[in-house]
């Protein structure tokens, strides 16, 4: 047989035939010839590369790759080794600022103590037996043992464990000037200081101290969790360290580092050592109150632990890219060669004369019989690509049936209306082949509107492609679906003869051909909302698709009910424990027989009784002895007449200390009025009690006090009226003794206006007392609260002083003012008081304009009583509120009386007032009260 071109060679498993292999196959005699034909002599293989060097070459190529990864690893490493430090310095001056403000608060708590403490009457009195007596009673209650000494700093009271020495310093110096003040450390001891001033004077009567140890502010050091190796200090204003977190007892008193004593900013930071030599990242903050710096350093170990982190991940870096490198390499040489491999089997297999694909190059007696195996292949490839379609049908219905499974799934479990409708669109799209799939949910009429269509879940497209339209028209397309009148199948909506009653698709709509929708409809027959799909081409959905879409919709209504349901039931709850949380109270329950049952978690977090302790009655041995009875009795009584119970007893806590709690239990029944159980809530009352028990106190000292103001000063007053009453009548029996002397005329004048004199200061001390009388009383007087019109009662009291207003040329101006519930007698003052103050000081050189305006603001009614008169001083802003107490030119008559009443007024109503003022462009009063006074 003679030689022949080889045929060229097809794609391994292609579908076309070769014509020339075809030719051949059709020619018998070419098949005999080809069988008869002696087999030809085996050629030797033909040398093939030795793997190694293809191992090499890869290895060089996958090193070359892996280089600039390895480079930008380190440059990202080495960023990070940065802001890592750069966090670690940040951090380590906001400890020293969070420090500073701790150091500021607990100085200025030490400091109020002491103010607080110096108020008191028995040192205005100079009883310093009776001031023992409450600084021992601060001792005990709080642990600060105080000192009393005078201005020459000689020791009066010291009941501290160490005595004070008795020398002044520049701190007591401080504090002769009239202000508070923080010494340094010394003997590991630091001092605050307030002076005690004469009430209504300026004159230092003594000089009220603390004597702390510098632990004191190393223990608040600590407590903010000092992280492991850094240390914190304390630097008083004489460069001392007063404080330290490491080693205090070493370096507690020494001067401080030069660069910590350098440093006068309010914060800063630099690189130093520690004072044991340690080189550290040094930051600091100034505590203003006492005037210290807190400095917190940061070993540089800590701050170089990133770079060599860095360094660790960069070699791991470079190991680990150097191994993948080298796996690469080698699966790479391992798929070159498989395919070396296969050639050769190839041409093996062919000359055995088993199946094979045709393979290019090969001599042409090898090609025709693989002509006749490639024909072989393509029938083996047909029966193949029948059972393919086949097992695709099959896949495609399992994948069905797994999708509705896991549907199924869903809809049975979840109960988020989102992540409900989301798992509804995504499996209803997938099913019917559809492009895009949508749920419009319906919301019914209520408080946010009228009912409408909104889009819940979309799939195959941006949420934009529909919400940018607005809410779903009812088009005729759509009105079928929305009113629930069944399924809507279009094979080729622009064909529909129920398109485009509304002109139809806007511009930019997503394209639609094929359409399909249905209804999703609850079981009591409400529509819920509609399931739409769409495709770009016609002839996409049929009744069976429609079908399935159906059944999906019916499952998908009760889903969306029981989310409802679920929504609804978890609202209710919420708002239940929020109102719980609301009220800070215990919450308990009892059975209907008023036993307490069941697990209890917060009364046994509250008194620490085990359900044991507690079941029944067993709830009464957490309460006080003297209560008990009581409590029981009431409580019974209430379950026996099914009503509210409402009681206040004492309970023991799980540590032993009883408190005062006020309860609150209803019954809860059942629809045919069985009670089901109690509900109760005990919340703690103890320091409402309290404050209630010192107002009481209060008031009757302010009673004590008004009454020794009406007895004691007045009495004395009246004897200098009367006597003032016998020098008047005696002044016709003196100018008869004087006459005829050369000075009667001078001594007459002298003595008459002398008198004059007296009585005006019996004037104003009358006055005075009666004032503060006036004030006495209207702290004692209970209010009335009534709902106030405001605007209308401004008005009026605007309108009572229309004629001082015009007289001074002053225009009164009311806004709309928001209306409030408080007792009329208090607000009416508190607005009388302050529009008579500003008429009273309008400047003379403008109109005068007075504006009341409000608003409410964060559940408070804000008013603002704004004039354009002179103005206060800011260094009086806070003084204008002290009894007897005047800004400005005394030009007008007062008695320094009427803020320090609108104050008092304010405060007992539960308000605050606030003044903002500036020289010559007038004064805004800002009054907040509560919008409902209790």
């Amino acid at each position: 047989m003679s030689a022949t071109p080889a045929p060229p060679a097809r794609p391994v498993g292609g579908a076309g035939i070769d014509p020339g292999a075809g030719a051949r196959r059709k020619d018998p005699r070419m098949l005999m010839q080809a069988q008869k034909a002696p087999p030809e002599p085996a050629r030797p293989a033909p040398a093939r590369s030795r793997p190694g060097s293809i191992v090499r070459r890869l290895v060089v190529f996958a090193l070359g790759l892996a280089v600039p990864i390895l480079i930008f690893g380190g440059v990202v490493l080495w960023q990070f080794a940065g802001t890592a430090r750069a966090r670690l310095e940040a951090d380590a001056l906001g400890r020293a600022r969070m420090e500073a403000a701790a150091v500021d608060r607990e100085v200025a708590s030490l400091i109020a103590t002491l103010e607080a403490l110096s108020l008191s009457n028995a040192l205005q009195r100079g009883d310093v037996t009776a001031f023992r007596d409450q600084m021992q009673e601060l001792a005990r209650r709080s642990g600060l043992s105080a000192t009393l000494r005078d201005p020459d700093g000689r020791r009066l009271i010291d009941i501290g464990p160490e005595p004070m020495p008795e020398r002044l310093d520049g701190a007591d110096a401080q504090a002769l000037a009239g202000r508070p003040a923080v010494s340094g450390v010394v003997d590991g001891r630091f001092r605050v200081t307030v002076p005690v001033v004469r009430r209504g004077g300026e004159a230092v009567l003594y000089l009220l101290s603390f004597s702390l140890p510098a632990d004191r502010i190393r223990n608040l050091l600590a407590s903010g969790g000092v992280p492991k190796d850094w240390v914190m200090s304390v630097v008083d204003r004489d460069d001392r360290v007063l404080t330290r977190t490491r080693a205090p007892e070493r370096f507690t008193g020494i001067q401080a580092p030069d660069d910590l004593r350098r440093a006068s900013g309010p914060e800063g930071s630099w690189r130093g050592t520690s004072l044991e030599g340690e080189p550290l990242f040094i930051a600091y903050a100034r505590a203003g109150v006492p005037d210290w710096r807190i400095a917190v350093g940061v070993p540089e170990e800590a701050l170089a632990a990133p770079v060599r982190a860095s360094l660790v991940w960069f070699a791991a870096l470079g190991g680990m890219l150097a191994a993948v490198a080298a796996v690469l390499a080698l699966a790479f040489a391992r798929g070159i060669a498989a395919p070396l491999q296969a050639l050769r089997d190839q041409a093996v297999a062919l000359g055995r004369g088993r199946p094979a694909p045709v393979l290019a190059g090969v001599p042409a007696e090898v090609a025709a019989v693989s002509a006749e195996i490639a024909d072989a292949a393509q029938r083996q490839r047909e029966r193949t690509s029948e059972r393919e379609g086949a097992a695709a049908a099959l896949r495609s219905e399992t994948q069905r049936l797994e999708v509705l499974n896991r549907l199924g799934t869903a809809l049975a479990s979840e109960l988020d209306r989102q992540r409900l409708g989301d798992a509804v669109v995504e499996a209803a799209t997938r099913l019917t082949g559809a492009a895009y799939g949508a749920l419009f949910e319906r919301v019914p009429e209520g408080p946010e509107g009228p009912e409408h269509w909104q889009l819940l879940s979309l799939t195959g497209a941006p949420r934009e492609a529909f919400t940018r339209f607005g809410l779903p028209r009812v088009t005729t397309l759509f009105s079928e679906t929305f009113a629930a009148g069944g399924v809507v199948l279009s094979e080729d909506v622009t064909n529909d003869p129920r398109y485009g009653s509304h002109g139809g698709m806007p511009k930019g709509h997503l394209p639609v051909r094929s359409y399909l929708a249905v209804p999703v409809v609850s079981g009591t027959g409400a529509t819920l909302g509609a399931l739409l799909f769409g495709h770009p081409e016609s002839h996409r959905f049929g009744s069976r698709e429609a079908a399935l879409v159906e059944g999906l919709a019916g499952q998908a209504a009760v889903a969306m009910d029981n989310a409802r349901l679920f929504a609804s039931v978890r609202r209710e709850q919420d708002r239940f424990e929020a109102a719980v949380q609301a009220v800070r109270g215990v919450l308990w329950t009892n059975g209907p027989d008023g036993r307490m049952t069941n697990e209890q978690p917060a009364w046994a977090a509250l008194t620490g009784q085990t359900p044991e302790q507690y079941v029944g009655f067993g709830w009464a041995e957490a309460v006080h002895p003297d209560d008990r009875a009581a409590s029981v009795e009431s409580w019974n009584a209430a379950v026996a007449e099914r009503r509210r119970y409402t009681h206040e007893h004492r309970v023991r806590r799980h540590d032993g200390v009883f408190r005062i709690y006020a309860i609150q239990a209803v019954p809860v029944l059942d629809p045919d009025g069985a009670i089901r159980e109690w509900v109760g809530v005990h919340s703690d009352i103890t320091e409402q009690r309290t404050a209630e028990a010192a107002l009481r106190e209060s008031n009757e000292e302010i009673q004590r006090y008004a009454y020794i103001v009406s007895h004691d000063l007045r009495a004395p007053l009246v004897n200098i009226m009367g006597f003032t009453s016998e020098i008047e009548a005696s002044q016709d029996d003196i100018r008869t003794a004087l006459a005829g002397r050369p000075e009667a005329s001078r001594i007459d004048a002298d003595l008459a206006e002398s008198v004059s004199f007296i009585k005006a200061a019996i004037t104003k001390m009358d006055g005075l007392i009666n004032a503060i009388l006036k004030l006495s009383r209207e702290g004692r007087r209970n209010f009335q609260s009534e709902p106030l019109a405001m605007t209308a009662l401004v008005q009026g009291l605007a309108d009572a002083q229309r004629h001082q207003a015009e007289t001074a040329g002053a225009a009164i101006a009311i806004g709309d003012l928001p209306g409030i519930t408080a007792d009329r007698v208090a607000v009416e003052q508190i607005f009388g008081n302050l529009i008579d103050n500003a008429i009273k000081y309008l400047a003379k050189d403008r109109p005068g304009r007075i504006e009341v305006t409000g608003a409410v603001s964060d559940g408070l009614a804000v008013f603002h009583v704004a004039d354009n008169g002179r103005g206060i001083d800011a260094r009086d802003h806070a003084r204008v509120f002290e009894l007897f107490r005047r800004s400005g030119t005394q030009d007008r008559p007062g008695d320094g009386i009427g803020l320090a009443h609108v104050r008092t007024l304010v405060r007992a109503l539960g308000g605050r007032i606030d003044l903002a003022s500036r020289i010559g462009e007038g004064t805004t009063f800002t009054v907040t009260l509560p919008l409902r006074q209790p």
